[in-house]
């Protein structure tokens, strides 16, 4: 038996095609075909990190793509790498990738970052990757069955470009998942929030299964741990999951939160749920018999990358699993009260966190609810700091002036530094890119937004927007450019 919160979602297995054009290697130097490979090897390099590669060649004329195939459908692969190294005819390429079905990201390297006066026919040649990129994705898209590829094009040598592929690789892994996305879901929105709420009917609109978790079943799962047990974990591995700088005390209402933690964590193994929603302040939570709110839950859950929203919110939880994924941590917060002087939005909520959030020696406390300004409630909240950076707020809402399907919102901008508020949940900063702040949230709420959204690192408004192509989700992007 796995050990609590010690789930971590699967690596992308990428299956890596290169591409050249064997028509002109007798005009070059030999060895070329091996240099062209070398090309290949550079761009995979960084994505070693994250991904599970398996290089499948290099394309150069009929007759390759045999063995290709072959390990296409041999390997439960996620995402379609193509890495054209120069002028590459597309056609038999795109037919592989037709027969597959899976995301497909075209990377267009350059290593030539001067134009010299001695550039001849064969450099041209040899550093016509626009060409080959151009190629493929214009056969990709006439295929009977079309592919929308992410393309990024770059200069070997620049961080940004390594940056941007690795994004879109882990962006089409994504989009493979959201198909038969598995959402949980634990009790009906709190009353009257119904623009939070996903029914069965518009999960399946989008691509999405709902998992229904009956009460009874729930309240099973939460019982089935003895105090014995929640003494274990709380005093061995629960302050291993926490950075050594957090606070937190022993009390009764830490063991309730602990024990519903607990069970959240076993539900989501159980039913391989992705993300999801708890109705916490209800039967499903501080409504049940010794029963508490679901913070602390929640926070672990994202720890293990599959956030879980409050609130019934099974729409937000989508967004939260976008940016924790992509991201790297996701908080469930609201753009609350604009500082006209920092021209920036104090982000809060009630308790919940990311303890991926948190920065180097920055604070994170654990304290029973009691103490937070809300109404009073068993169980902890969690006050951390948020890390200073880019950060994106991401939203998801069902718009249909738009579409039946999920509507996509990112919202660019970063985090200040941590907030001194008097409010004991967590609270920071968040400074958008289009200024004023209240023009920006004019923006965000006339896209559809709802009243949450999930706060992530990483400028991700330009991957929301690959996620929306490939899923045929509508996006809009704000930023100082956009709307």
């Amino acid at each position: 038996m796995n050990l609590p919160f010690s789930h971590r979602p699967p690596r992308p297995k990428v299956a890596v095609i290169g591409g050249m054009m064997a028509y002109f290697e007798s005009i070059m130097e030999p060895g070329f075909r091996d240099d062209r490979q070398n090309h290949v090897t550079e761009i995979v390099h960084p994505l070693q990190a994250v991904c599970d590669l398996t290089e499948l060649g290099l394309w150069a004329e009929p007759g390759d793509e045999d063995p290709m195939l072959r390990q296409l459908q041999n390997t439960a692969f996620d995402v379609v790498l193509l890495i054209p190294t120069m002028a590459t005819p597309p056609s038999r390429i795109a037919a592989l990738v037709e027969k597959i079905g899976l995301p497909v990201v075209i990377a267009c390297g350059h290593g030539l970052t001067e134009v010299p006066d001695s550039y001849d026919m064969r450099a041209l040649c040899r550093h016509s990757t626009n060409v080959g990129a151009t190629m493929l994705g214009a056969m990709l898209r006439r295929l009977s069955q079309p592919v929308t590829p992410i393309l990024i094009a770059g200069f070997l040598d620049e961080p940004e470009f390594h940056d941007r592929v690795t994004l879109a690789v882990k962006t089409a892994a994504l989009a493979r998942r959201f198909n038969g996305l598995r959402i949980g879901r634990l009790g009906l929105p709190m009353p009257g929030y119904d623009h939070l709420g996903l029914s069965p009917e518009e999960a399946k609109a989008s691509g999405f299964d709902l998992i229904d978790v009956p009460l009874e079943d729930w309240t099973a799962r939460v019982w089935e741990y003895s105090a014995t047990d929640i003494q274990t974990f709380g005093e061995t591995i629960f302050p291993k999951l926490l950075p050594s700088e957090a606070s937190f005390a022993r009390s009764p209402d830490l063991d309730r939160a602990l024990r519903l933690a607990l069970a959240l964590d076993q539900l989501a193994n159980e039913l391989a749920l992705d993300c999801g929603a708890i109705a916490c302040r209800g039967p499903f939570g501080d409504g049940m018999e010794n029963g508490a709110i679901s913070c602390l839950a929640t926070a672990l859950l994202a720890h293990t990358g599959r956030p879980f929203a409050a609130t019934g919110d099974m729409i937000t939880s989508v967004a939260m699993l976008i940016g924790r994924t992509l991201g790297g941590a996701t908080l469930y917060c609201e753009l609350d009260a604009v500082d006209r002087q920092k021209d920036a939005f104090l982000v809060a909520n009630t308790g919940e966190a990311d303890i991926a959030w948190t920065p180097p020696g920055g604070r994170l406390e654990i304290r029973d609810a009691s103490v937070h300004s809300g109404r009073q409630v068993p169980g902890v909240v969690i006050r951390q700091d948020l890390t200073a950076g880019p950060a994106t707020m991401l939203g998801a809402t069902i718009d249909r002036t738009k579409s039946e399907r999920l509507s996509l919102i990112a919202l660019d901008g970063h985090t200040l530094e941590p907030a001194n508020t008097a409010l004991n949940v967590t609270n920071g900063w968040f400074q958008t890119t289009k200024r004023p702040a209240l023009l920006a949230f004019e923006a965000w709420a006339n896209a559809g937004a709802t009243h949450h959204g999930a706060l992530s690192p990483g400028r991700l408004g330009e991957a929301t927007a690959w996620l929306g192509k490939l899923c045929g989700f509508p996006v809009t992007e704000i930023s100082s450019e956009g709307s």
